[in-house]
C-alpha cells in the first residue's frame, strides 16, 4: 500500500492512513488504493479541554467526494472537503464542533467517490484513550534558530514541531516524527522540512504548533498512519 501524505504535511504533515480502503470497481489498469484516518484532537478552551475529530482521506486517483459516517443510530456524517491536492480530502473541526465530551467510540464507515464515479469504501476503529494536553514549554530564538521544549506526555507515542504564517493559513515548516521520550527540539533556517521554496524572514511573526501523538492500541507496525489521539498547543514567536 501507499501512503499519499507524508508525517505531518497538509494536517500536519502526518501520513496518516491506518486504513485500507477496498475498491468496488475491480476492472481499472492500475488499482485504486486509498487511505484514511479519523483521528481525536483536543482544544484548549476557557472552559477546559474539549475535543473534536480530524479526518485524512487520500487515494491514487482524484478524489470527488469524502464522508464519514460515525457509529450509532443515526450516525453524525463528517463530509471531507478538498484540500490543494484533488487526491486528498480532509474534515477540520471549527471551534464550534469541540465539545466537553469525546467522540463516540466504535467502528466510522468511510466512504470514497473518484472523480472517474469509483467508490472506495472501509471502516476506522475509534478508541476513548487520550492524552492530557500538551503544553509548550519555552520557545527561544537565537541567531535564526529555534529551540522548543516541553515536558514528556504520559503515553504519547511521539511529537512533531511544525511552523505556520502568523494567520497559519501555511504550513512552512515540519519536523520529522520525534521519538516518543523527546523533549526538546531545535531547528533553524538550513534545517530540512522547510517546504519548497520556503525560508523564514528576520523579524516576521509566524505560529510555532507542537503536537503530541498516541497510536491507536495495538498497533506496532507503521505508528505513524494509526493515530487515535493528537494533543497540540501553539504559541506566536517572532523569527529572529
Amino acid at each position: 500500500m501507499k501512503n499519499f501524505r507524508k508525517l505531518f504535511t497538509g494536517f500536519l504533515c502526518l501520513s496518516f492512513g491506518s486504513l485500507v480502503l477496498v475498491s468496488c470497481i475491480k476492472s481499472t489498469p492500475v488499482a485504486l488504493q486509498g487511505v484514511a484516518d479519523v483521528i481525536i484532537q483536543d482544544m484548549k478552551t476557557d472552559a477546559g479541554i474539549k475535543y473534536g475529530i480530524v479526518i485524512y482521506a487520500s487515494a491514487n486517483y482524484d478524489i470527488a467526494s469524502a464522508k464519514v459516517t460515525a457509529p450509532g443510530t443515526p450516525g453524525k456524517i463528517y463530509e471531507l472537503t478538498a484540500s490543494s491536492n484533488k487526491m486528498q480530502f480532509v474534515y477540520t473541526p471549527k471551534a464550534s464542533d469541540y465539545t466537553t465530551d469525546m467522540p463516540v467510540k466504535g467502528d466510522y464507515t468511510i466512504e470514497i467517490v473518484t472523480a472517474a464515479g469509483e467508490k472506495l469504501t472501509g471502516k476506522d476503529i475509534v478508541g476513548d484513550e487520550k492524552l492530557t494536553p500538551i503544553v509548550i514549554k519555552t520557545a527561544t530564538m537565537a541567531s535564526q534558530s529555534l529551540k522548543t521544549t516541553w515536558d514528556k506526555v504520559t503515553g504519547a507515542n511521539g511529537y512533531v514541531v511544525k511552523l505556520y504564517s502568523a494567520n497559519k493559513a501555511d504550513l512552512i515548516y515540519s519536523s520529522n516524527y520525534l521519538a516518543a521520550d523527546a523533549v526538546d527540539f531545535q531547528f533553524s533556517s538550513s534545517s530540512s522540512g522547510w517546504a519548497y521554496g520556503v525560508s523564514p524572514v528576520v523579524n516576521t511573526n509566524y505560529v510555532l504548533e507542537l503536537v503530541g501523538v498516541k497510536v491507536e492500541t495495538g498497533v506496532t507496525v507503521d505508528q505513524a498512519n494509526n493515530l487515535q489521539f493528537i494533543t497540540a498547543d501553539s504559541k506566536t514567536i517572532k523569527w529572529e
